[in-house]
């Protein structure tokens, strides 16, 4: 809900408790074409951080569909970090490979800003979502 730029995502295949196989797909900026991609998916609780891993695999359901180009996921993750009972850093690793014709410079200068509107994006749902739990005259709530 709080990437408005998703077309769909689902799971299609659970592995382990800890990794699933799930497609995921996006709109994109005109004139390029909207991607998709299917990534092997993993994470890991570590005490009281908590790492999320992915990268592109093929599924035999699921090839490329015709009105999206199939995007590769080279290694993309979050790592989070507690810096105490209610607050973390989030550090993102996103290396991808959008497929098409697009000229590195283009997908060079987008990340320059993609990743950091993602952040945003994410930081803002995270928020909307504590202040909906957080009782208004609860000074702990803080």
């Amino acid at each position: 809900k709080w990437d408005s730029n998703v077309i769909e995502t689902f799971d299609i295949a659970r592995l382990t408790v800890n990794a699933d196989v799930g497609y995921y797909s996006w709109r994109c900026p005109k004139p390029l074409k909207n991607r998709d991609v299917i990534t092997l998916r993993s994470w890991l609780p570590m005490g009281a951080d908590y790492i999320i891993m992915n990268y592109s695999v093929k599924h035999p359901k699921y090839p490329p569909r015709k009105d999206l180009v199939r995007a590769v996921s080279i290694q993309t993750g979050y790592l989070i970090q507690s810096t105490g009972p209610k607050s973390c850093v989030i550090t993102y690793l996103a290396q991808v490979d959008p497929k098409g014709s697009l000229p590195k410079w283009v997908v060079n200068k987008s990340s320059q800003f993609l990743a950091p509107k993602a952040m945003k994006k994410m930081y803002k749902a995270g928020a909307a979502a504590w202040l909906d739990r957080a009782p208004i005259n609860d000074p702990t709530a803080s």
